[in-house]
Order: structure tokens, then C-alpha cells, then sequence
């Protein structure tokens, strides 16, 4: 590992640059995760485990964007930004809340590992898809009317939500939330194999 490399990490400052790369990289995260959601509605059972979905693709994507930015801060931006959106959007309080303490937490574990261990990084991701999961899933268990209301409001069928209700329970939402976390490691360790000149040269092994 080059000196370059092991000096580049959380005692950095973000420079325009570095914003740039953020935004970019934000901006298709967030597409390619909507997509995966939004296709995944198809039936009850596919849209239950669309975070599940969305993490694979999105793992290789968060992954990248650490290699490129690997800066303190930088994730708790990024989810900072993608809670935002998702509020404006009208995704409600709870999947923006869910983005941004998924973020916090990740940035935390991030630091542990001094922006630099691929595993901490992978793990912070897994579990900052595993927030964003709780945060669409668990209202649809204990706060229905929020839900309902929501939805109605942006064309979702009372006979889809009725479907949903009946499916979802707590143990549901246990194993939806493992199996986004477990969706996040495979996209992190995608994301190795096939970027590995960009974590190595990033210094993130």
C-alpha cells in the first residue's frame, strides 16, 4: 500500500471535487434503489423484500462511492441528502429517519475502521439498508393509519394495502430486516470483486 494511500482517509477534508463525486455517486444510488423498490411492487411478496433487492445493486454502488470519497462525514451527507429527498418525494418521516440514523451509524463504523476497513464499511452499509428497510417496513405494522393515509395519498389501492397489512407482521419485519443486511454484505463483496483496483488503490482493504 502506497504512503499516499494510508494518509488518505478520515483526517481529509472534503474538497469541490470530492462533493462533486458525492452528489454523483448520491444521486445514482438513489435511482437504482427506488428502481429496485418500485419494480418490486409487482406482487406483495417481491415488494416485502425490495430492500433485500435494491441492496445488491445499491451495495456495489455504496461501495464504489467509498473507494472514490473515502472522507469523513461523507456518508452521513449522502444519507443526509437521500432522506431529504425521500421527504420531499412524500415517502412520509419514517423511510427519510431510517436513511439518515442507517447513515449515522454507518459513518460511525466507517470511522472505527479510520475509513479504511472494507469490512467496517461493509457492515455500516448492511446496516444502514437494514435502517431504511425498518423505516418503510415497521410502520406497516404499528402505525397502519400513517401508512394508509400516505399511500392513498400517492395512488396505492386499498385492496394492495389491504394485501400488505395481512402479509406483514413483526417476525415478518425481523426477517425482512436480516435479509437486507445479509443482501448488503453480497453487494459490498460484489462490489470487491469486481472494483478491487479502486479499493486498493483507496487504500480500503
Amino acid at each position: 500500500m502506497s504512503e499516499q494511500s494510508k494518509s488518505l482517509g478520515a483526517s481529509d477534508k472534503m474538497k469541490a471535487k470530492d462533493f462533486i463525486t458525492l452528489g454523483i455517486f448520491t444521486v445514482l444510488f438513489f435511482v437504482v434503489v427506488m428502481v429496485c423498490v418500485f419494480a418490486s411492487a409487482a406482487t406483495i411478496v417481491t415488494y416485502a423484500f425490495g430492500s433485500a433487492i435494491a441492496a445488491i445493486p445499491g451495495g456495489i454502488i455504496y461501495m464504489l462511492m467509498r473507494a472514490k470519497v473515502p472522507k469523513a462525514w461523507s456518508i452521513l451527507l449522502s444519507g443526509a441528502v437521500i432522506g431529504l429527498i425521500e421527504f420531499l418525494i412524500g415517502a412520509g418521516w419514517a423511510i427519510p429517519l431510517g436513511f439518515v440514523i442507517g447513515a449515522a451509524i454507518a459513518e460511525l463504523l466507517a470511522r472505527i475502521g479510520n475509513y479504511k476497513s472494507f469490512w467496517m464499511n461493509a457492515i455500516g452499509y448492511a446496516v444502514y439498508m437494514m435502517f431504511f428497510a425498518l423505516g418503510t417496513y415497521l410502520p406497516m405494522v404499528f402505525m397502519t393509519d400513517y401508512v394508509d393515509g400516505m399511500s392513498t395519498s400517492n395512488g396505492v389501492s386499498t385492496e394492495y394495502l389491504t394485501e400488505l397489512h395481512n402479509f406483514m407482521s413483526g417476525t415478518m419485519v425481523v426477517l425482512i430486516a436480516v435479509a437486507t443486511f445479509v443482501a448488503g454484505i453480497i453487494g459490498a463483496l460484489i462490489a470487491k470483486g469486481v472494483f478491487k483496483k479502486h479499493f486498493q488503490k483507496a487504500g480500503i482493504v
